[in-house]
């Protein structure tokens, strides 16, 4: 049940080149941009009230390099040692297979089949060398699951592999899941089943 699962706040990487570009990453990898940098420098300094308290927190990031650049930045800003943040792989953005690094422009055309299939069943359908949904949600899931519940978390992850883990925490239909939308370097606080999107600006 999700009310089963720890206090978590959990954070999207900031901005990176292939954002701007409009590019799948998935497990391949871009820096972040100068603007990436500032929002991440600002959603931290917003974010260090939530993270003074949790003082026995376990921070986690995935190891992909544009999440632990923003996780460096964050740890500084908080006053935490980079090396408190410990790499999951369970965190790593859904697999895009032969799609990463292409635009969806590119990807509709160069694979239209593949394209259409995805758009018939975006829930189940795994493009080649890539992974659902169902998939994902397994994995987020499977990690979830076994994570001490005496303690609050922090994670710095990918915009899909969050998706997931929010609406495995959350219980979310699928439908809800593959709606959501949220801004570059997002932050949501996780608790009792539910979850508050925190306004970087505020």
């Amino acid at each position: 049940m999700p009310f089963h699962f720890p206090d978590m706040l959990v954070i999207r990487h900031g901005e990176t080149q292939w954002n701007v570009a409009g590019r799948l990453q998935g497990h391949k990898d871009t820096p972040l941009t100068a603007n990436g940098v500032r929002r991440t420098l600002e959603v931290g300094t917003h974010l260090a009230v939530r993270v003074a308290p949790c003082k026995d927190a376990r921070f986690w990031v995935s190891p992909l390099g544009r999440a632990r650049q923003t996780a460096s930045i964050l740890a500084d800003v908080w006053g935490v040692s980079f090396d408190c943040f410990v790499d999951q792989t369970s965190l790593v953005e859904r697999a895009f297979g032969v799609w990463e690094g292409r635009s969806a422009e590119e990807i509709e055309q160069a694979f239209p089949e593949q394209f259409e299939a995805d758009r018939a069943d975006p829930w189940s359908y795994a493009m080649p060398g890539g992974e659902s949904h169902v998939e994902l949600m397994a994995r987020m899931r499977s990690w979830l699951v076994g994570l001490d519940r005496s303690t609050p978390h922090v994670v710095v992850a990918h915009s899909v592999s969050l998706r997931a883990l929010r609406g495995v925490y959350t219980g979310a239909a699928p439908e809800d899941i593959l709606a959501y939308c949220e801004p570059q370097t997002a932050a949501f606080w996780l608790s009792g089943g539910q979850e508050t999107m925190i306004d970087a600006l505020a």
